[in-house]
């Protein structure tokens, strides 16, 4: 606390000099001349234009247009704040400090305790203003209707949202956002939001319960869309018209819905009207799937997962006149077969997550061979979950999947096409020539270069960690099948085990034995009282390996170092050592470089 509040102190004081963003100093929602700056307070100020003399203990000289919040505080509102002119609005925190630079986990949060929406946006109709909110959180009134438009925004300007999170609002337009998005006889430019790398969920709406607008005005990449509640039926993404001029459109231009993940909604996931692109987006578990209005056929659903959503037909919903071009998807039959010369692929499995409900632990693929993806789960230190895609055994090769290797780009000039995405939801490379991408919101991946795993012991005891982690987007190889996978034996005797595990000593001889399950749990016990390091490379065989001809194994870096109980060490002084000590250096690397492992 001391070194944040020095931080900002800090940053204040440098302010002075050159110029300064203005800090938000209470968390209550008061409006008083003092010294203290409220939320409400600061955006005032920049709505008056941000006067050298400050306002109500807010600004001053050289002040500028960027309201910090303190990372983690939550801010009461008691009414909507409206905000007038441009402005950027972000969570301030130690970005030098390691467990504090990942964003999204550390999220100042903007609450209301009213019965209100908490930002009404809207400017001058002859200019348009510019709201940039970075690394906060929206927590909305959570009472039946907070607002009639926009639950938590409504918005008649260009509203750009990177790492928030939306939740709790509820109107009869816009559970989360109510965004205009059409021009009129006095306003001459069209209200745009964009979100990447953000959550909403336990939004809810009669229409909209994420974003409805007037007319498709939107970019969202890599969200995750859960548990929203749009209760006519009607899509959690509404656009009530197409764009206004189809004429316009190119590939480029398109309001776009990229790289995110669909799951628990109630209601469709979009309605899809011409202007709009859905292109890698993972749509599962939702109790209706996406709605086809493209009257024109500028619609595009592309490179997509829409299965599992409902029951009978609730997956594709098709307009009398749609157009819409589909390209490309995994989908029920029910969708239809699409672009014939990008056609859809029907999935006719009955079993969608590996796992006791939609969220949650994923199961071996011993426990469940033929569910198609993981429960959603959110991995530590990150802000995003996701939806894991299995490569079943059932596969014959790399390219015998019905998500991975995908992409089916034609290199050829064709102006009609989309193709995959450069990035998945995560962030992460997919292949760098679109041929073999994968379909949905997420790129499988396994990590190319070796990891290091290990632990320091005592005398006497034994090490036990989990490798799933350091498996990228696999799974462990099923022991009963390593022999006729490898054709052999275990090298060292016995039975194989889970991963087909293999040690081979690299620096030191063997000073223990190893037991690995097809959880990924690893158990190493040391065969003696020795004093040291028992260091090799563990050959594991996963289910994205084991396709390739050569090499079917990856590797870890097993550093296990024992050293005897010191019975005259000084309590009072730290020390550090053994496999995370002396070898500090190899454990810091981590997962380094994960790539494609392709065939």
């Amino acid at each position: 606390m001391l070194k944040r509040s020095i931080g900002i102190g800090m940053l204040c004081l440098a302010g002075h000099a050159y110029s300064a963003p203005i800090t938000v100093t209470i968390t209550d929602d008061i409006t008083k001349d003092d010294r203290e700056c409220s939320l409400r307070e600061a955006i005032e100020y920049v709505n008056k234009g941000m006067p050298e003399a400050g306002y109500m203990g807010c600004g001053g000289k050289d002040a500028f247009s960027t309201i910090l919040l303190d990372k983690q505080k939550t801010y009461i509102l008691n009414t909507k704040i409206d905000v007038k002119a441009s402005l950027a609005l972000k969570t301030y925190y130690d970005i030098a400090v390691t467990d504090e630079a990942i964003p999204g986990l550390n999220n100042a949060v903007i609450k209301m305790a009213g019965k209100d929406q908490i930002f009404n946006i809207d400017n001058d109709p002859s200019d348009l203003a510019l709201i940039t909110i970075r690394e906060v959180s929206f927590e909305g009134c959570n009472k039946n209707v907070c607002a009639d438009k926009g639950g938590i925004f409504y918005n008649n300007e260009s509203l750009v949202l990177q790492y928030v999170k939306l939740s709790g609002g509820n109107a009869r337009l816009g559970g989360a956002i109510y965004n205009v998005g059409e021009s009129s006889a006095t306003q001459n430019y069209i209200s745009q939001v964009s979100i990447t790398d953000s959550i909403v969920e336990n939004n809810t709406a009669m229409t909209g319960a994420v974003l409805y607008g007037q007319r498709p005005a939107f970019t969202l990449r890599s969200v995750v869309l859960k548990n929203n509640n749009t209760t006519s039926g009607a899509a959690n993404i509404f656009s009530e018209k197409a764009i206004q001029d189809v004429s316009l459109l190119t590939n480029k231009n398109m309001n776009k819905l990229s790289n995110s993940t669909f799951l628990n909604n109630s209601g469709y996931a979009i309605n899809i009207r011409d202007g709009v692109a859905v292109n890698n987006v993972t749509i599962v578990g939702n109790n209706a799937g996406v709605q086809f209005d493209s009257a024109e056929g500028y619609g595009y659903l592309t490179n997509s997962i829409v299965v599992g959503n409902g029951t009978g037909t609730s997956n594709c919903q098709f307009s009398a006149d749609d157009k819409t071009l589909m390209q490309n998807n995994l989908v029920s039959t029910e969708c239809k077969s699409g672009d014939a010369k990008y056609p859809n692929e029907f999935w006719t499995g009955t079993k969608l997550f590996a796992g006791n409900s939609s969220e949650g632990t994923c199961k071996s693929l011993v426990e469940d061979p033929d569910a198609l993806l993981c429960p959603y789960s959110t991995p530590k230190n990150t802000f995003l979950g996701y939806i894991r895609p299995r490569i079943l055994l059932s596969a014959k090769n790399m390219f015998d999947t019905l998500i991975l290797n995908k992409g089916r780009v034609d290199l050829s000039s064709d102006s009609t096409q989309l193709i995959c995405e450069t990035m998945d939801q995560r962030n992460k490379n997919r292949t760098t020539d679109n041929r073999w991408c994968d379909r949905g919101a997420i790129e499988i991946v396994v990590p190319s270069s070796k990891s290091r795993i290990g632990q320091d012991l005592k005398v006497g005891e034994v090490a036990k960690l989990n490798i799933l982690e350091y498996l990228g987007d696999s799974d462990l190889y099923p022991k009963e099948q390593c022999e006729s996978l490898l054709k052999m034996k275990n090298p060292a005797g016995g039975e194989w085990q889970d991963g087909c595990a293999y040690i081979d000593q690299t620096l030191t001889k063997s000073k223990g034995t190893l037991t690995l399950d097809i959880d990924g749990n690893l158990v190493y016990t040391p065969n003696g009282n020795w004093h040291g390091a028992d260091i090799f490379n563990l050959q594991i065989v996963t289910s994205s390996t084991h396709f390739n001809e050569n090499k079917k194994y990856m590797v870890l870096e097993a550093y296990m170092v024992q050293e005897p109980n010191n019975e005259f060490e000084d309590k009072s002084v730290k020390t550090s050592g053994g496999a995370f000590g002396f070898f500090g250096l190899f454990a810091v690397l981590g997962l380094v470089g994960i790539r494609r492992f392709k065939k």
